[in-house]
């Protein structure tokens, strides 16, 4: 028998196009909003900052800014993996890569509260912005309309491998990006700088909570 609450998996036919807009700019503040709360907690950034964080220690350059260069070097690895699937329109992701690390610069004149030095506070931001980073991450993802160049590289890679579900494919590129970050700040700086043990639970639980928000909206629509 059919499930009569059952309802469409479509976004198109759930939400109307202002609401799957709305859906996306909320998520991806609230992903900024997170990497703002891990920087001040200082026990290493998000995953999907590691990269600019060491980036911006390194260059003196802003989070903003090695944000929105980061992103276009995600951008540059869609076009390989997916070819003739990438899409031009595909491209508006530099708009909102640009839109993130001003987010992002934001976000960091937002969460000075977070700085702390004591240990156990530190990880109750890290553990509140691994949650805020998962919804953020979901929220963006679910409408479907768009996504910003973190989601987009998984996407493309989850259609490269459509065995592998969006959440663990995000592991597997949150704790590449992690390793990268790690050599890279080894390299430059002679030592571990954004990348931490805050970093460490970052990478495992992101991509675990996308999955479970994932799993609780399937069966809110009797999926």
């Amino acid at each position: 028998m059919s499930n009569p609450n059952k309802k469409p998996l479509d976004p198109a036919q759930r939400f109307s196009l202002p609401t799957r807009w709305a859906m996306f700019f909320v998520g991806i503040f609230i992903m900024s909003f997170a990497i703002g709360i891990t920087v001040h907690a200082g026990l290493g950034t998000t995953t999907i900052s590691s990269l600019p964080v060491v980036w911006t220690a390194a260059s003196g350059l802003s989070l903003g800014w090695t944000t929105i260069y980061f992103n276009g070097f995600m951008i540059l690895c869609q076009i390989i993996v997916l070819r003739s699937q990438f899409k031009p329109q595909m491209l508006v992701q530099i708009l909102w890569a640009v839109l993130f690390g001003f987010l992002c610069d934001l976000s960091l004149q937002l969460t000075t509260w977070a700085q702390t030095d004591n240990y156990f506070v530190a990880w109750i931001w890290v553990i509140v912005s691994t949650i805020l980073m998962s919804i953020g991450v979901f929220i963006q993802v679910l409408p479907n309309i768009t996504f910003i160049a973190g989601e987009g590289i998984v996407s493309a890679l989850v259609k490269k491998f459509p065995n592998v579900e969006f959440g663990t494919m995000k592991q597997i590129v949150d704790w590449t990006f992690v390793s990268v970050a790690a050599i890279l700040s080894w390299i430059t700086m002679g030592g571990l700088i954004g990348v931490r043990e805050g970093t460490v639970f970052a990478a495992f639980f992101i991509g675990f909570f996308v999955r479970q928000w994932r799993k609780l909206y399937l069966r809110s629509i009797g999926h």
